[in-house]
């Protein structure tokens, strides 16, 4: 169902001064609304082109001190505010919460425009999402059930309590991505390269992960119950106090004897090609 939003005189709220972050919208907006206002504030201060160093930097999301910095150094340097404001009043007062649509009104391409950025707690449940790149985002306690991730580019990202139970992983790319804590349930990551990732603690049961590159990832306290791991690469992979029943491995899997008995012991099953 979707929500109406109205913000009663919004531009009252809006700090004429633009001395600061503050005061540029409500306290209470939804996760999804912030996460699309504060990307679109750190690209529109870029393409002011104010500051030399600023529009040669990463698009790595800032803190608010910094951004209010960057703001009043705008000001000083004569930037128009007045266009920036009424697509925040847009944003604010759309009657809708879909993440796309959101990122539509700020003018925002979610391909591209999301690497580095600060998404923390949005809903992108069921998101299609697929080639996106988003490389050190930080997504923790996002909800991404069910959303199409295939062939992203997730690497360096913090995804730490997120909700990605149903996703579709395929051929993602989430290179030392801290997972710890995730729940990846069902999710289907074939062919996905989760090489030094972090997946302390992650709900893998049922996932698919056959072909996968799980080198030297951190499997530690993960559940890996009832996952498929056809052809996938365990090297390295951390596999301590990791649940395994009815896992289903290869025993090409580059573990070594000692690891691959004593995951049999705990239940995995090693499967021949």
């Amino acid at each position: 169902m979707k929500t109406a939003i109205t913000i009663k005189n919004i531009d009252d709220e809006i700090v004429d001064s633009m001395s600061g972050i503050e005061g540029l919208w409500p306290h209470n907006i939804s996760p999804n609304r912030l996460a699309v206002l504060e990307r679109k504030l750190m690209l529109w201060l870029r393409s002011q082109k104010f500051n030399s160093e600023l529009t040669s930097q990463s698009l790595q999301y800032k803190p608010a001190e910094e951004l209010q910095a960057l703001m009043l150094s705008a000001t000083a340097a004569g930037c128009d505010f007045s266009e920036f404001r009424v697509m925040i009043k847009s944003v604010v007062e759309a009657e809708i919460e879909d993440f796309l649509e959101l990122a539509n009104i700020a003018d925002l391409n979610p391909a591209v425009d999301f690497v580095g950025a600060k998404l923390l707690g949005v809903n992108l449940c069921s998101v299609d999402l697929s080639g996106a790149d988003l490389r050190g985002a930080d997504l923790r306690g996002a909800d991404l059930s069910d959303a199409d991730l295939s062939e992203a580019n997730l690497s360096k990202t913090n995804l730490g309590g997120a909700d990605l139970s149903g996703a579709l992983l395929s051929n993602a790319n989430l290179t030392e991505a801290n997972l710890h804590r995730v729940s990846l349930a069902l999710a289907n990551l074939s062919g996905a390269d989760l090489s030094g990732a972090n997946l302390s603690d992650a709900n893998l049961s049922n996932a698919n992960l056959s072909n996968a590159d799980l080198s030297n990832a951190d499997l530690s306290n993960a559940d890996l119950s009832n996952a498929g791991l056809a052809l996938t690469n365990l090297k390295g992979a951390n596999f301590h106090n990791t649940k395994v029943d009815n896992a289903r491995l290869w025993h090409d899997a580059s573990l070594s004897e000692k690891i691959k008995q004593d995951l049999i012991n705990h239940g995995a099953v090693f499967e021949d090609g």
